[in-house]
């Protein structure tokens, strides 16, 4: 019998069993854990900290142990949701002291579950308060909030910050990881908006990280990803002044060689496109062997003068089949291109991505397009729009590298309903990934983390950036405490 069969056998890992101040609870929680969860519960506020073991139940209800990428959920021994750095700290200096590896959650919707772990998880969402500063210029915001908090809260002063599309997605680790949104373009990443963050290190300890306190450690938060250096647990963030926008859409279904032109069209577009525009293509297959081609975006800029860029693109691609714009509230365009679904999903996906930083030819276009043809199931291609403010930070400026010549960011992205038809979608996203490598140009985005890259991960997402990645993770974390299975290494192997 297994020991976690033998413990629901004896009663020991109750279904309903959440750690409180009773020595009874205690006893039970150590002994489903084979962990001393009482050292850890008297470090922890019981007010404002919650302390669950595997199986149990929230007094909130809430499901913390749903991530979006069902594919690799775990649920893991001891979950701490932190109400602040301190219990943050307590918690690490606890799982070191007593040899228990961790996690680290904020949204959880690490594509290849990073923020999950089958022993402990440190769970920052009980740290989500947002509070916008007097003069509106900056907003501290909890690590725990996510991004649609985040933009609900600063909504009344048409303040924003530039971040992504997905409501659900935690501010956390989008941010960490660089974080590319629809005000891309004119604001730039979410991670170039960050003043200041409130993190805990590898001893527990609260450090103040800026451009003047640890600025090592400042520059490498900002693109390093999540989860190689410490906890973060409060940002300061620079607000932008955005009100109403203008928002499109244009779309076209062609066949294989028309719509390969478009994507031609679309990629010398961009070389002259103003940076108040920041926009998404989307190519999915359609029936008898057609392909959408789907553009869609925001300015920051006004409505005639985003409809005279669309003229010019459609002077290079062709008239469009389809076509609008319309001004509106940062705010309500934000809810429509809201990709996170209500109000949590939990799904069977896969994700990778490439970065483009020469004009793709045609022939790299048309294998890609081809590749959706035969594909037996549904791949959805993006290709995120950069330059602009993104690119105009120099690539070692912060620890996220891919600025200057990037173009874009593809991404492709595949969900499915039973686990049964898994392997065979994997494969089928390997496939295409295979066929497209000689055309793009080996980068990746931390964000978008996909671990068939193998040992290849770090040079992929940090590039020319990782030799003091790795620096600054041997001097802030020499033991390696914070660590997963693609973080910033403190040796390449």
């Amino acid at each position: 019998m297994k020991r976690r069969d033998f413990l629901q056998a004896t009663g020991l890992l109750s279904a309903n069993l959440i750690v409180g101040h009773s020595v009874l609870a205690l006893r039970k929680a150590e002994a489903a854990t084979g962990l001393p969860v009482a050292a850890l519960q008297a470090e922890l506020d019981p007010r404002k900290d919650l302390l669950l073991i595997s199986g149990s139940v929230a007094p909130n209800k809430v499901d913390y142990n749903a991530s979006y990428s069902k594919r690799k959920q775990l649920t893991p021994q001891v979950r701490v949701v932190a109400s602040s750095a301190q219990a943050v700290g307590a918690t690490i200096r606890w799982a070191t002291g007593n040899g228990v590896s961790f996690a680290i959650r904020s949204g959880g919707h690490s594509y290849e579950g990073l923020s999950q772990s089958a022993d402990l998880v440190i769970d920052v969402r009980g740290m989500s308060a947002v509070q916008l500063s007097a003069d509106k210029k900056s907003v501290v915001i909890g690590s725990g909030a996510s991004l649609g908090a985040v933009y609900k809260a600063l909504e009344p002063s048409n303040r924003a910050i530039p971040a992504g599309t997905c409501f659900p997605v935690g501010v956390a680790g989008h941010s960490l990881g660089g974080g590319f949104g629809l005000l891309g373009r004119p604001f730039g990443l979410a991670c170039d908006s960050v003043l200041a963050m409130e993190v805990v290190d590898a001893a527990g300890q609260v450090l103040s990280v800026s451009a003047q306190e640890n600025p090592d450690l400042f520059w490498a938060l900002r693109g390093g990803g999540n989860g190689s250096f410490g906890v973060v647990t409060k940002f300061n963030f620079r607000t932008s002044a955005v009100n109403l926008v203008a928002k499109f859409a244009i779309t076209w279904k062609k066949p294989v060689a028309q719509a390969a032109k478009i994507v031609l069209a679309w990629q010398e577009w961009l070389e002259n496109l103003p940076p108040a525009v920041t926009c998404t293509l989307h190519v999915t297959k359609e029936p008898g062997g057609v392909i959408q081609v789907h553009i869609a975006g925001l300015s920051v800029d006004s409505q005639t003068r985003l409809v005279a860029e669309l003229q010019r693109l459609q002077k290079l691609a062709g008239s469009a089949d389809t076509q609008s714009t319309s001004t509106l509230t940062f705010a309500r365009a934000a809810t429509i291109f809201n990709g996170g679904g209500p109000p949590y999903e939990s799904v069977l996906m896969k994700g990778k991505s490439d970065y483009v930083s020469e004009p793709m030819s045609e022939q790299g276009i048309l294998t890609l397009l081809n590749g959706l043809l035969e594909a037996r199931g549904e791949i959805a291609v993006l290709f995120d729009s950069y330059g602009g403010a993104i690119n105009k930070v120099a690539s070692d400026a912060t620890a996220f590298v891919h600025r200057g010549s990037t173009k874009y960011l593809i991404q492709y992205y595949m969900q499915w309903e039973s686990p049964g038809a898994t392997e065979t979608n994997l494969a089928m996203m390997r496939t295409l990934y295979s066929a497209m490598r000689p055309y793009v140009s080996g980068s990746c985005y931390v964000n978008y983390c996909d671990l068939d890259l193998g040992e290849g991960y770090a040079k992929a997402y940090w590039g020319d950036n990782l030799p003091r990645l790795m620096k600054i993770k041997a001097a802030f974390d020499p033991k390696n405490v914070f660590r997963h299975a693609q973080s910033v290494p403190v040796e390449i192997s």
